[in-house]
């Protein structure tokens, strides 16, 4: 009983970072396109032009490899979305996610870096790593 309640603890919380890991993308593929609250991007980047939109989601490193970041993610979590309701096998579901993972830790640093705070960027990269991290261990 107590491995039955652990496996669906572990998909519960699989699917909470791939809710949060989706809306973190449409967000910021949002802010790709638009200008966003200032309540969804932080402190900081509010105060920069358009809301901080042009500087974060709209700069190269937005676009890491030609397509907007935000949209791979969209496209990853419906992707993974499918591979969970489908039963894909876990590790080829987490091997979807470790491009994602190296994205984030990249991106993550650039935000390091240059004291940028991003309340969007940031919930996405959490929800990469718990997603690789759950999917690994699944």
């Amino acid at each position: 009983m107590i491995h039955i309640v652990a496996i669906n603890l572990q998909h519960v919380l699989i699917w909470i970072a791939l809710i949060g890991g989706a809306a973190a993308a449409a967000a910021a593929l949002y802010g790709h396109y638009r200008v966003l609250p200032s309540w969804l991007t932080g402190p900081e980047i509010c105060q920069l032009e358009h809301g901080g939109c042009a500087v974060l989601f709209r700069s190269p490193r937005a676009s890491l490899i030609g397509v907007p970041n935000a949209a791979l993610g969209v496209t990853l979590y419906a992707l993974l979305a499918a591979g969970l309701l489908l039963g894909w096998p876990s590790w080829i579901l987490a091997a979807m996610t470790f491009p994602a993972v190296v994205m984030s830790v990249f991106l993550a640093w650039s935000l390091i870096s240059n004291r940028h705070q991003c309340r969007i960027c940031w919930v996405g990269h959490v929800c990469n790593a718990a997603l690789f991290a759950l999917l690994i261990t699944l």
